[in-house]
């Protein structure tokens, strides 16, 4: 028994359409959440580069920031994704 070339070949596993659809607007929401809480401290918004600065370990602040910030716009990238997608008929 011989087997062929196309048996041989292990088969690719592809993501369902609504995973590879929630993850795209995850990293989506991501870029756009730490791309805001960039430009909050850039731009100094609210005193807040100061405040941070002036901490005693400005890490925690930020992470805290960049995190919740993430998750939210995360968050809310995929809660549109799944609202406007088309209604099965029937």
């Amino acid at each position: 028994m011989r087997r062929t070339d196309r048996e041989r070949e292990t088969p690719r596993r592809r993501l369902p359409p609504l995973l590879h659809l929630l993850g795209t607007h995850l990293v989506l929401g991501a870029a756009l959440g730490v791309a805001v809480v960039s430009m909050m401290v850039f731009f100094n918004l609210a005193g807040l580069k100061e405040l941070i600065t002036e901490t005693e370990d400005p890490v925690v602040p930020l992470v805290l920031l960049y995190a919740f910030n993430v998750l939210t716009f995360s968050s809310v990238s995929m809660g549109i994704a799944i609202m406007t997608m088309p209604a099965d008929e029937g």
